[in-house]
């Protein structure tokens, strides 16, 4: 007998499809929610405001949406081992955090810590590469890095809650606490 799976072919198809097809923002936009699609979308404008760079801001939003949808896909095949169910937990929990500590920093003036906020990111970025980097390509974990490369850097940060160092970011930034805000009321984070 031969060691194949049906189950194990039909994920790997999974996996490369979800690579094509969530390229697209229109299409992957449809099969996310409306919350977490205007998150995503004002995510994106606060990214763009950043880079300056429509290519780049695109890539990072592709890249997060990406690997949202294929920790989605694993969780659903059930791929994760008990440890890594456990890991994931924990990333949620971080996210949870770091969601919440966004927040707070942009609602409370002076309380901003970009060492803390840093810190929780970074966190976050070694979990959510340990947790994939068994199931999913270099590749995968390289779109982490993107991610994170850009979203935990001091001057992006900086960017947002340093009063009046950009006030167009920082009025982006009132939009993406509304979105997260309802992200975390609906239980999404």
């Amino acid at each position: 007998m031969t060691d194949f799976k049906a189950s194990v072919v039909a994920f790997e198809v999974q996996k490369n499809f979800a690579n094509k097809f969530f390229s697209n923002k229109a299409v992957a936009k449809s099969l996310i929610d409306d919350t977490s699609g205007n998150l995503l979308d004002n995510l994106y404008k606060l990214l763009y405001v950043f880079t300056k760079n429509k290519k780049d801001s695109e890539k990072t939003t592709r890249n997060i949406i990406k690997i949202a949808i294929k920790i989605g896909m694993l969780q659903r095949g059930d791929k994760f081992s008990r440890e890594e169910k456990a890991n994931l937990v924990q990333i949620q929990k971080n996210l949870r955090t770091v969601a919440m500590t966004l927040i707070s920093f942009y609602q409370v003036d002076h309380t901003y810590d970009r060492n803390f906020v840093i810190k929780y990111l970074t966190e976050l970025e070694t979990l959510l590469k340990n947790l994939i980097s068994n199931h999913l390509t270099d590749k995968s974990v390289g779109r982490v890095e993107q991610i994170f490369g850009v979203v935990k850097t001091p001057e992006f940060l900086d960017s947002v809650y340093v009063p009046k160092k950009n006030s167009e970011m920082r009025e982006i930034m009132g939009t993406v606490v509304s979105d997260l805000n309802c992200c975390l009321e609906a239980g999404i984070l």
